[in-house]
């Protein structure tokens, strides 16, 4: 029975990141396709390009947004969700720092322009999902108003920053859980309403 070609192609990106990862945009189409079982022409002809291959093959895995965001509840301070969602990002960017990492190497990435061509990008959803939750502090007064976007960056900006000092050995390659937590009070600082 014949696979279906999507399974296919998952199979193919699998193989391609796993040398990507290994050999960064160097990695050859040819090495690739062997491993992959495949000849390389087959390779071009789902993918135009070793660039369109190479963006669709280090797309990271998806963040699970319901463990990050959504799992805990409403009522629990929003210092304290703040500090455990932090966590949580940093443990996603921990994950995918070894795709992260040559994908934002590439000379022709750019942010805005992967987010278009993949606008289920999972760094997108992460930061809209952030977003959210942020609006929604915002209409309960919790948030100053209008700062969702620079709060969500800031808590993303920095989790991804510690996940690379990390695989550079900075804190001996894991930054302790109170230093997180200390980050993300200070975000939340710049992002609470002033008393009075």
């Amino acid at each position: 029975m014949a696979r279906r070609k999507r399974l296919e192609d998952d199979e193919l990106l699998a193989v391609a990141r796993e040398r990507f990862v290994a050999e960064g945009f160097a990695a050859s189409t040819r090495g690739i396709a062997q491993v992959a079982g495949v000849a390389e022409a087959v390779l071009f002809q789902r993918f135009k390009t070793k660039a369109e291959l190479f963006f669709a093959a280090m797309l990271p895995p998806p963040p699970n947004l319901h463990e990050i965001l959504v799992s805990r509840p409403d009522s629990e301070e929003p210092s304290r969700r703040m500090e455990d969602i932090a966590i949580g990002v940093l443990a996603y960017f921990r994950e995918i720092a070894p795709v992260l990492l040559p994908l934002v190497s590439h000379p022709e990435f750019n942010y805005e322009s992967f987010v278009a061509r993949y606008p289920e990008s999972p760094l997108n959803q992460l930061v809209e999902g952030l977003q959210a939750w942020l609006k929604r502090l915002e209409a309960r007064g919790d948030v100053v108003e209008g700062a969702s976007p620079a709060v969500a960056l800031a808590l993303v900006g920095t989790m991804a920053s510690l996940a690379i000092f990390e695989r550079i050995g900075v804190h001996g390659g894991e930054t302790p859980e109170d230093m997180v937590r200390q980050v993300a009070a200070v975000i939340w600082r710049g992002a609470a309403l002033a008393p009075g």
